[in-house]
């Protein structure tokens, strides 16, 4: 009897956490500040992005518009297990780097220069590259690319 209530719990336990574990294939991670107009565009074009690229995103804001904020960043990339992330780019506002739920690694980054429709593909590419499914690539130009800018805080010690 202990061995089939055991055996019942693990199963109810993974039926409850372990499908959702990483339901999420990539985070959003939305650098931004109100006062920064790149910021500004970036925040309609890349809701309506994320909606139209059907796929399963979730945007984490990190925000350094006021102290507040930038605490309230700190702590959803503290819960996301993404702080790494947070502080190679914080305090850098006008992009969104897409980053592997699963391995907390950056896939590349989207900016106000591409289209809704753009940066939807974009996305759904990056995506893909998390899920390990293959995915057509479009050469990027100059101006439009997924490149994520330099890191914005370095440790000057290296």
């Amino acid at each position: 009897m202990k061995t089939l209530t055991a055996l019942i719990s693990g199963i109810a336990l993974t039926a409850a956490f372990g499908s959702s574990a990483f339901a999420t294939d990539v985070y959003v991670v939305n650098f931004r500040n109100a006062k920064d107009v790149q910021s500004q565009q970036l925040d309609g074009q890349l809701a309506s992005a994320l909606a139209i690229s059907g796929v399963d995103a979730e945007e984490v804001v990190i925000d350094t518009t006021t102290a507040a904020k930038w605490e309230k960043g700190a702590y959803e990339a503290f819960d996301h297990d993404i702080v790494p992330i947070f502080n190679q780019w914080v305090g850098l506002p006008g992009f969104a780097a897409v980053v592997d739920a699963r391995t907390k690694r950056v896939i590349g980054c989207v900016n106000t220069a591409f289209e809704v429709n753009e940066m939807a593909a974009e996305i759904r590419q990056m995506a893909s590259k998390a899920k390990g499914s293959a995915y057509l690539s479009n050469a990027s130009t100059p101006v439009k690319t997924t490149r994520c800018p330099a890191a914005h805080n370095v440790d000057p010690g290296n």
